[in-house]
């Protein structure tokens, strides 16, 4: 179990309804790509890192998993701060405030993902797509992306320590050079784990039919009201802007 895995099992939210917190965090992240990014994506972020820390998330681990994918995109703002036109390439004069946008929707989007990841287990999340009429095979395809995913991470992680205790970390040299032989291993092996981690769900079940056992979670009234007042409360922050 990785640690998303466990902080997800371990939350105060792992037993509530799913569908309380796709309201909550599916809204929050509806408001920071559709209304303005001053201010409300800022306050949906600081919606979602409350809901993570009332949800007991461990904060190093939210903050980590927030911090790659915004690596990301502060890393391809770029195109955004300078234009190509007859006399090169020349600084955008509109370029800061379109990327300040990006990154502002982005982060907030993110924090809501992460949150919500962090706050539900896979089984919950596949037992409740089913029981709303999401096909079968997509919930299949979700489920073999993850876990595949889960397993090319550990893989990773194994053949990096497995060189770095053969002294192939000494230079930066021998670094550089593990890392794209390492690339390249992890190319093959992910075209052979997928195609047996395929064959052993087709052998024990048919095809978009794998049953995930989860218990039945009653919704919550107070849970339900407390999401919809901060929604309001975020879509009043846009209406009065």
């Amino acid at each position: 179990m990785n640690a998303l895995e466990a902080a997800a099992a371990r939350s105060r939210w792992a037993r509530r309804n799913v569908g309380e917190k796709i309201l909550l965090f599916g809204g929050l992240l509806l408001l920071a790509v559709a209304g303005p990014p001053w201010p409300v994506a800022p306050a949906v972020l600081l919606c979602a890192v409350v809901a993570a820390r009332l949800a007991r998330v461990p904060a190093r681990l939210y903050l980590v998993l927030l911090a790659a994918p915004a690596a990301f995109v502060v890393l391809g703002i770029g195109p955004l701060l300078f234009s190509v036109g007859a006399d090169g390439l020349a600084f955008s004069p509109t370029g800061p405030r379109r990327a300040a946008e990006v990154v502002a929707r982005s982060i907030a989007g993110m924090g809501c993902t992460v949150a919500f990841a962090l706050t539900t287990p896979l089984a919950e999340l596949l037992n409740w797509l089913g029981r709303h009429g999401v096909p079968a095979a997509v919930s299949q395809v979700a489920e073999l992306t993850y876990r595949m995913i889960g397993v090319l991470a550990g893989s990773a992680r194994s053949m990096h320590e497995a060189q770095a205790q053969r002294l192939g970390h000494r230079t930066r040299r021998g670094l550089l050079t593990g890392v794209a032989a390492q690339s390249a291993n992890l190319f093959v092996l992910a075209i052979g784990r997928a195609r047996r981690l395929q064959e052993g769900l087709a052998l024990r079940a048919e095809p978009g039919a794998t049953a995930v056992v989860a218990a039945a979670r009653p919704r919550d009234a107070r849970f339900l009201a407390a999401a919809a007042a901060t929604l309001a409360a975020v879509a009043a922050l846009w209406a009065v802007v």
